[in-house]
């Protein structure tokens, strides 16, 4: 019941949220029609500053690796504790990762620059914290698939907890930890992009301000090298998981002479990862100027801005709140449901399992690739720019359409991947045809996925309305945009809040949906 009435409470919602919005398929085409007029204009790109255009992408990426690797310390801590601490500890650290994994990273960062002021410190801390939700949550539950019978043995030579921990659990998880860290560094230069856009500095504020000088020339040649930064990213990081993931596989292990571990390919790579990897979070927080004493200036401003945020003041937002909540849940369904319609089938046409040839299996996976490559903010600076602001809620939700369309087929794309091929061949074996076989062995095995995948793009959809309230797109967000220049940070605490129950709502939805469908 519960795999029949998701997709059509789903679809109804949706179609329901696009009516309210205004978005219907003539809208949707001359939306995309103003896009392209709108790049039309804006070509050929150009580069006013080109040398301080590649600093500020340089502070960029140092601020997502200082993010990344300040969030993979705290993880690391929280993820072992959270899976194998007394029942006291699990709760309070499982507490903490669901809460910075609930708050959003922009949250995080107007936070800090009230804090501290603005710099590239505030976004290296918002970057750290709310990725903290991610890979914890990804650490804890390789700490709980770790084979129980490699700690047996090591306990039994008669090491301690600790010994036990690094010698019998790190080199099993080191694998799934590694892949999480690569794939969290790739996101967060898309945050980190984001985030420039309030005060954290970097490629971000120049975006915007491009942008909000309708110089859309500059603003393209910014957007290219900002994509082509995000496109190496990638690339760097799926080579770097296939080298440290793939290698010392098939070939023999070398002769075990004394009791000193043989130097394999993989322990080499591993190893050389590894120190390099501090070598460069070192830089990175250097760069960024996330010394202990800047750190601990942090932590004491922290303190005294928390006196800012709450108690929240409501009476300013009053009757903004219920409008305004309402519109931001249609243009995340709306946007999701969009998302999900594009996204799915070209994830799986992205996918070997599925795709019905490598053609079209390349085809999607470059077109897939490209889509993902470009930054929240940018699609949505780019739609706010054709439709303008009057259009904001309808330019908001086709630009997080375009978005989700990209997640949402990524991560279809990663499950087809792992279906299992029994129950496709037992219904070709019944005479199924492609579309049946389609219907029932792979949607029949992917329909729990597809649900919290939904459910996932719906839950960030719902936080991106702090990156439409940047550009004025979405009644809320422009409320809170105002409320931040202006300051008010109590009014920002009362705007926020509501957003963080409906979010909690929505998860609270999947957890009860996934246990139903499992």
């Amino acid at each position: 019941m519960a795999a029949w009435a998701f997709p059509i409470v789903f679809v109804t919602l949706g179609i329901v949220a696009l009516q309210y919005l205004g978005v219907g398929i003539g809208g949707l085409v001359g939306g995309f029609g103003e896009v392209a007029g709108l790049l039309a204009r804006a070509w050929p790109p150009t580069l006013s500053d080109p040398a301080t255009t590649f600093a500020h992408v340089l502070d960029t990426l140092w601020m997502a690796v200082a993010g990344t690797a300040l969030a993979t310390m705290l993880a690391a801590v929280l993820g072992v504790l959270a899976a194998a601490g007394s029942r006291a500890v699990r709760s309070a650290a499982l507490g903490v990762i669901v809460a910075c994994r609930a708050v959003p990273d922009i949250v995080f960062a107007v936070f800090f620059v009230a804090a501290i002021g603005i710099g590239p410190l505030p976004g290296v801390l918002a970057l750290g914290l709310h990725s903290v939700g991610m890979l914890g949550k990804l650490f804890a539950e390789a700490v709980e698939h770790a084979d129980a019978g490699v700690r047996e043995a090591v306990a039994g030579t008669g090491a301690g907890p600790l010994q036990r921990l690094l010698a019998g659990v790190l080199p099993q998880v080191a694998p799934a930890w590694i892949a999480a860290i690569l794939y969290r560094l790739d996101i967060n230069f898309r945050g980190s992009v984001l985030l420039g856009a309030v005060g954290a500095g970097g490629i971000g504020l120049d975006l915007k301000t491009a942008f909000g000088f309708t110089d859309y020339r500059e603003a393209t040649g910014i957007a290219l090298v900002t994509v082509t930064v995000v496109l190496v990213v990638e690339a760097v990081s799926v080579a770097l998981r296939g080298q440290l993931l793939g290698t010392g596989r098939g070939g023999p292990l070398p002769p075990v002479r004394g009791q000193r571990v043989p130097w394999t390919r993989s322990r080499l790579a591993a190893h050389l990862a590894g120190w390099g990897g501090l070598a460069l979070a070192a830089l990175a927080f250097w760069r960024v100027g996330a010394s202990p004493a800047a750190l601990a200036e942090a932590a004491a401003g922290s303190v005294r801005a928390f006196g800012d945020f709450f108690p929240p003041d409501f009476a300013p937002v009053a009757d903004l709140l219920g409008p305004g909540l309402l519109e931001t849940a249609a243009i995340a369904l709306g946007a999701t449901f969009l998302g999900a319609l594009a996204g799915i089938p070209l994830g799986l046409s992205a996918a070997r399992a599925v795709a019905p040839n490598d053609g079209v299996r390349l085809s999607a996976r470059t077109f897939l690739v490209g889509l993902r490559s470009i930054p929240d903010l940018l699609l949505v600076l780019v739609f706010v720019a054709a439709f303008g602001l009057m259009d904001g809620p309808v330019a908001g939700t086709l630009a997080l359409a375009v978005f989700t369309t990209a997640l949402v087929a990524k991560l279809v794309a990663d499950d087809a991947e792992e279906l299992r091929r029994g129950p496709r061949e037992a219904v070709s074996s019944a005479g199924a045809g492609p579309v049946q076989e389609l219907a029932v062995a792979v949607f029949g095995q992917l329909t729990p996925r597809l649900v919290a995948t939904t459910l996932y793009a719906l839950d960030v959809n719902l936080r991106a309305f702090f990156i439409l309230g940047i550009v004025g797109a979405g009644e809320l967000g422009y409320a809170l945009s105002q409320h931040i220049r202006a300051l008010n940070h109590d009014v920002v605490t009362a705007i926020v809040l509501p957003v963080f129950v409906l979010v909690l709502a929505v998860e609270a939805i999947s957890a009860r949906l996934r246990s139903v469908l499992r």
